[in-house]
């Protein structure tokens, strides 16, 4: 028989260790015994400085499939005058349809 998996907690966090440590606690608590098992390595390697957070987030939503790809989108914007200035060739077409 084996002994039941327990939530680890540390002393002395930083604030990015911290928010690691709040994501690793949610999933910690919904998990299941074997999830709970890896939770604690990888937070423990995070802890000693094993892991890096970008790895260490990757790997806590690997298995769960919620992984969030950033993605950037272009804005493109205009000055003030030339925007005004194709608003008002849009309304002169508009009224002369």
């Amino acid at each position: 028989m084996s002994e039941p998996v327990e939530k680890l907690s540390f002393d002395g966090m930083d604030f990015k260790f911290m928010a690691a440590y709040n994501q690793y606690s949610a999933k910690y608590d919904t998990a299941e015994e074997e999830r709970q098992a890896q939770l604690n390595d990888l937070i423990t390697k995070l802890h000693a400085k094993e892991m890096e957070f970008d790895a260490f987030y990757a790997a806590m939503a690997s298995e769960d499939g919620d992984r969030y790809e950033f993605h950037r989108t272009k804005i493109t914007g205009s000055r003030k005058f030339a925007y005004r200035k194709n608003e008002r060739k849009i309304d002169r077409i508009k009224r002369h349809k």
